[in-house]
């Protein structure tokens, strides 16, 4: 089987989805169409409207919608499904060193089956669209809800991680018994509680979902609808011949039927940042058949979602520090401003110091100076002693120890020296 290409550009999604149902693509791409057609939205790729494909099988005249430029650039790749060229290198490398863990514990339990083949845990068979009588204990809880669970107009029966038609209810029992079983034996945790469907390591965890695909296809009225039809408009023409106007709509049945189709799908109830993150029943394979493989396939997102968290944790303390820093430098900026100003007034205490010392030195020394005269030199050398004690090395030592100019050690020391300059307002 040729390998689908999961990297492509715009202009190539766009083509693909003008020339292929996006169902049919969803479906080789192991995607659920929601989730191929979120894909074209986030890069901005048009998609046919509801309606076109019936048009085109009827060989009416159809209007594809032109792609239109994006200056964005990091909307022209496209990567689809489980490619993992977009990941950052230290992801890539975290998934290959949990690979490689997983494939060393595979071999240690290998060994240890082989010592203990009788006291290992084993798998009960696989069989499908049979009532299991007793249910792995991780899921009872669930499984519980899900017999007791009344349908609603629909026929669906909905509780925390499953939304299946009642009648594929016990199939969706059966799914979560094995996904039960099977984690269990690969070493992971699956827990079930008001919250949902959870499978866990010891590196992180992941919500689950198992769903039933549902269709709305346009309503054929059957006869008996018809035959309403016909009484109603019959009437409505009667009453208008005699005067009286009705609008009302003839039509009594739906636009739409909603059809649930037994297509099951399990999968990961979030962002997988490009990763495969659901299995789904297809031409040739089942959900029971590729439980084993989704498990594996939570266990990449669990890797994957660990060290993305872990790269932000650092970002976010890099972050931080630098933020650390540019305080210690702004504050470090104050404080000199404010040694200066101090410095100023030191400065210009002592010019005033010399001034009033020349001034008083320059005074005729004499008894008989005018009293006002004599007054003012005694003020001066009040303010000039004044002055001088504002100026001595003990007062000025008080004051820098005050306003702690020069403080040893220094809080405000960065080792690093002065951070670099913010280029933006996000630059921190």
């Amino acid at each position: 089987m040729k390998e689908l290409k999961r990297t492509l550009t715009r202009e190539e999604l766009h083509d693909l989805v003008w020339s292929t149902p996006i169902l049919k693509l969803a479906e080789e791409f192991g995607l659920s169409d929601r989730g191929f057609a979120k894909i074209c939205a986030r890069h901005l790729v048009p998609t046919p409207p509801r309606g076109y494909w019936a048009k085109v099988e009827a060989g009416q005249p159809v209007k594809k919608t032109p792609l239109r430029s994006v200056e964005n650039k990091a909307l022209h790749a496209v990567h689809i499904g489980a490619s993992k060229a977009h990941l950052s290198d230290s992801v890539l490398a975290a998934l290959a060193a949990a690979k490689a863990e997983r494939k060393r514990q595979a071999e240690e339990r290998k060994q240890q089956i082989s010592i203990a083949k009788a006291n290992a845990p084993t798998l009960e068979p696989l069989v499908i669209n049979q009532p299991i009588q007793d249910c792995h204990k991780s899921v009872a809880p669930i499984v519980k809800q899900l017999r007791k669970a009344k349908p609603d107009g629909d026929g669906v029966i909905s509780v925390k991680g499953v939304c299946v038609h009642e009648r594929t209810r016990e199939r969706a029992i059966g799914i979560l018994h094995h996904l039960a079983a099977t984690t269990e034996a690969d070493g992971v945790e699956l827990t079930a509680n008001e919250h949902g469907l959870h499978l866990s390591t010891s590196q992180g965890a992941v919500r689950v979902v198992l769903t039933e695909e549902r269709k709305r296809p346009k309503h054929t009225p059957t006869e008996s609808e018809l035959a309403e039809y016909q009484r109603r408009k019959a009437k409505r023409d009667k009453d208008r011949a005699r005067g009286h106007w009705s609008f009302e709509r003839l039509e009594t049945w739906p636009e739409f039927d909603i059809v649930y189709t037994g297509k099951l799908t399990i999968g990961y109830d979030g962002y997988a940042n490009g990763l495969r993150k659901s299995w789904s029943d297809g031409k040739s394979q089942t959900v029971e058949r590729c439980v084993g493989d989704f498990v594996a396939g939570m266990r990449t997102i669990i890797v994957a979602k660990a060290e993305q968290k872990r790269v932000a944790e650092e970002r976010e303390r890099a972050r931080q520090a630098m933020w650390r820093r540019r305080e210690l430098a702004r504050l470090r900026g104050e404080r000199e401003d404010k040694r200066s100003v101090y410095l100023e007034e030191i400065a210009a205490a002592r010019r005033k110091v010399v001034e009033l010392q020349t001034t008083i030195d320059a005074i005729p020394q004499s008894d008989n100076l005018p009293a006002d005269y004599a007054r003012m030199i005694g003020w001066a050398k009040e303010r000039l002693a004044e002055l001088e004690a504002r100026t001595t090395v003990e007062t000025i030592q008080a004051t820098l120890q005050e306003k702690n100019l020069f403080p040893e050690p220094d809080e405000l020391l960065d080792p690093e020296g002065d951070p670099p300059p913010r280029q933006s307002y996000w630059d921190d």
